[in-house]
């Protein structure tokens, strides 16, 4: 139990020290963190570590930046671009015109927006997903419904893909080309990256 205690103190330590991307990312994929600590654990747990193949980093203490810097670092060894913009609900409301917060989640629960939980609490939502008034995109709901979190539909949409000639998915989307991203994501969800 000690352990187990100690192993905690150190995740939150480390967590203290990532950018609050970083934890969204982690927090929205818990199953990628739990197979990374076993993988780590397994590599430890090795009779013999140069065999294991585990390669110890060592190196200065990291230094703490600030979120200005960290959001700068994350970018540049990302994608290039503008930080994207994230609504809370609230926010999202108040674009689209809806009444209540939980009309937003309304949508998000039928496919008609993609939203995430946010690392420190609540749901965010991107503003790219809106049209120029204000409305989400139409067709949203045929790539949403294949995906098992709004996060993971989100990396989709607006990571360019060979099988649609290099375009980011969200880009053909917002030009009226429905059918060809449902399609492309339908492939790509079933292995078929041509």
């Amino acid at each position: 139990m000690r352990e187990r205690d100690e192993l905690e103190g150190m995740l939150h330590a480390a967590a203290g020290r990532l950018s609050a991307a970083h934890v969204a990312a982690l927090v929205a994929h818990p199953e990628v963190v739990c197979s990374a600590l076993a993988a780590a654990a397994d590599a430890l747990t090795a009779k013999d570590r140069e065999r294991s193949g585990v390669d110890m980093i060592a190196g200065p203490a990291s230094k703490t930046v600030d979120a200005g810097e960290a959001e700068r670092r994350l970018a540049a060894r990302t994608r290039a671009g503008e930080p994207e913009t994230l609504l809370t609900s609230e926010e999202l409301a108040a674009r689209t015109g809806l009444r209540t917060r939980q009309s937003v989640h309304d949508w998000r629960r039928k496919g008609r927006i993609v939203g995430w939980q946010n690392a420190r609490r609540g749901y965010v939502f991107p503003a790219r997903q809106l049209d120029d008034r204000n409305r989400p995109l139409v067709g949203l709901d045929r790539v949403t419904e294949l995906f098992a979190d709004g996060y993971s539909a989100w990396v989709w949409l607006t990571t360019p893909r060979p099988s649609l000639d290099g375009a980011e998915p969200l880009a053909v989307l917002a030009r009226g080309e429905i059918e060809r991203v449902a399609e492309a994501a339908r492939g790509d969800r079933q292995g078929d990256f041509a």
